[in-house]
């Protein structure tokens, strides 16, 4: 069987990777790297319980192999992968996990990792500015049929073939979070859909509904994820209220069960 490096957030987009992968023969060698956010027990304790379903559901062809945890301290230092990172960072705001996953991935040897961005409904993520901006992505089918993409090595910039030359760009670069929880739940996998996690900076493990991954989910169209209260705290962020003052009241907000 073909093995498939899949990096897993336990989000709904890498999340989606996993699902359709797992409807084939396969192996799945998920990883997930650790840097101290605040939402990494959450994330953790979702694809916890997102494996125990896909390895109940009789759908499930693939072998899922035990989750790889990269530690920070595992990730190699490297200048070049740095300087490269921060050219792209420069042009288009990606964030810095690419950078310290690019210098782990380029460190161990590690190619194929596949990475899950969601295409945006509107304006265009980050990362699909970074990859647009700087060069091109191929589309490609693999050997168990899934669609996916990888950078254009000739007609892309050098730090953009650094940073994601050694990726494989799943099939979610061309769909949105609303045509991924359509997907899922044509599939019967709406319980996998409600266990996937995405806030960052939860309150009392609850979304708190205006850090930039809350944002995206209500922007997505997937609102039935919030409360009334956390959908109000999304509106006061929009609207420039002090972040202290809405971080009060969130806590307050969770205390009460809102």
């Amino acid at each position: 069987m073909d093995k498939y490096n899949i990096m897993w957030t336990g989000g709904l987009d890498s999340t989606y990777t996993m699902v359709v992968y797992s409807r084939h023969e396969a192996l799945l060698q998920p990883y997930y790297f650790i840097n101290g956010r605040k939402s990494e027990k959450y994330e953790l304790s979702a694809m916890k319980e997102i494996t125990e379903l896909l390895k109940a559901d009789p759908k499930t062809r693939a072998e899922i192999l035990p989750l790889i945890l990269i530690e920070s301290g595992d990730v190699p230092d490297d200048p070049e992968v740095k300087e490269a990172y921060r050219e792209l960072k420069k042009k288009s705001g990606i964030g810095s996990q690419y950078d310290w996953i690019a210098r782990y991935a380029r460190g161990k040897g590690l190619k194929g990792l596949i990475y899950s961005p969601a295409r945006a409904l509107s304006d265009s993520t980050k990362f699909r500015t970074c990859v647009e901006s700087n060069g091109r992505a191929i589309k490609q089918v693999n050997g168990i049929g899934r669609t996916f993409y990888t950078i254009d090595m000739e007609n892309s910039s050098e730090a953009l073939k650094l940073i994601f030359g050694d990726f494989i760009i799943s099939e979610t670069y061309d769909l949105t979070k609303v045509d991924e929880e359509r997907n899922l739940r044509d599939m019967g996998c709406t319980a996998i859909l409600e266990k996937t996690w995405f806030c960052h900076t939860p309150v009392l493990g609850r979304p708190c509904g205006y850090c930039h991954p809350c944002e995206q989910t209500v922007e997505s169209g997937q609102t039935w994820r919030f409360t009334a209260a956390q959908l109000k705290r999304y509106e006061q962020h929009k609207a420039g209220v002090s972040p202290l003052r809405i971080r009060i009241g969130s806590y307050m907000d969770a205390l009460l069960g809102k």
